[in-house]
């Protein structure tokens, strides 16, 4: 009985403990072959830092040139990003956006759910990171909708330079 209790106390750690995510750190450049990305996303680079259960992430990306990013790539395409993997909210500014989200992470898999107004109309989304078992990949889905009816979905993938 008592290594069945370790086992899963082990097993338990491994799933929740910051180190589980620290894998996350490091430069992520978007692979656009393998993620089909429109033209405004060609250059996406995303550089991770993990400091226990906070995840900073600071992006770099050509600005769109109308200046306006899509909804869906809200949190995406910013230039900077806290996220927190013990499940707390955060709130960001996101240009002329407050954007809160709430992060869980499962071992190679980070869920996160993130809420925000968009000229008075709320507007939400997920994002699931997946890390590759070799730790070289990170798969982001991401999913966005709005009460105007507009949703979208994308699957971008990263490769660790």
């Amino acid at each position: 009985m008592l290594a069945f209790g370790g086992i899963a106390a082990e097993d338990l750690a491994q799933n929740t403990s910051p180190s589980a995510a620290a894998s996350w750190s490091g430069r992520w450049v978007l692979d656009t072959k393998a993620s089909g990305a429109p033209e405004g996303l060609l250059g996406l680079e995303q550089r991770i830092k993990q400091k226990g259960s906070e995840l900073n992430i600071e992006s770099k990306f050509p600005e769109p040139a109308n200046g306006i990013v899509p909804l869906m790539y809200l949190g995406i395409l910013t230039s900077s990003l806290k996220l927190n993997t013990d499940g707390t909210a955060v709130v960001n500014q996101i240009g002329p956006f407050l954007q809160t989200s709430k992060t869980t992470v499962n071992g190679s898999i980070l869920e996160t759910d993130w809420k925000s107004e968009i000229k008075g109309e709320p507007a939400e989304g997920h994002w699931t990171r997946t890390l590759s078992e070799d730790g070289k990949r990170m798969t982001l889905k991401v999913a966005e909708s709005s009460t105007h009816g507009q949703s979208g979905n994308a699957e971008l993938v990263f490769r660790k330079k």
